[in-house]
């Protein structure tokens, strides 16, 4: 799987991640390191589009969820999104946050495993980990 943070998270998350990820054959990366800030989310969602490649947005961006267009976009693509609760973004501690995103880590992988392509999972700022809740496009 290819995990990419958007815009709505510090690169840094995806640099600590990676390691992790690449322990179970996994990669993460963010928009920024892939040269591709400021991409309209639907374009971003053709352009990650991979059929042998489950890709995991993991965003703070609620309002994906309710964007018809964008809705479509992650059906057509079979993306799945990992939407964090509007708590990560009210966290203005990098360090924490990426405290957080490692706590959180296996859950979401193992969450996103199981996911449907063209589905949600929803991310809490919670230091109880259980599954996450899923839905789908």
């Amino acid at each position: 799987m290819r995990f990419i943070f958007d815009e709505n998270h510090p690169p840094i998350m995806a640099r600590v991640l990676a390691p992790l990820a690449d322990m179970d054959g996994h990669v993460v990366t963010s928009v920024r390191q892939l040269g591709l800030e400021s991409t309209k989310d639907v374009d971003l969602f053709q352009m990650l589009a991979d059929p042998d490649t489950k890709t995991i947005l993991i965003t703070t961006d609620k309002a994906m969820s309710r964007r018809q267009h964008e809705i479509a976009a992650i059906r057509e693509t079979g993306a799945v999104v990992v939407l964090g609760t509007k708590a990560w973004n009210q966290q203005s501690d990098i360090v924490e946050r990426a405290r957080m995103m490692v706590w959180w880590w296996s859950t979401i992988l193992h969450c996103s495993m199981e996911a449907d392509r063209g589905s949600f999972l929803e991310l809490p700022w919670a230091n109880t980990v259980k599954a996450l809740r899923r839905w789908r496009a």
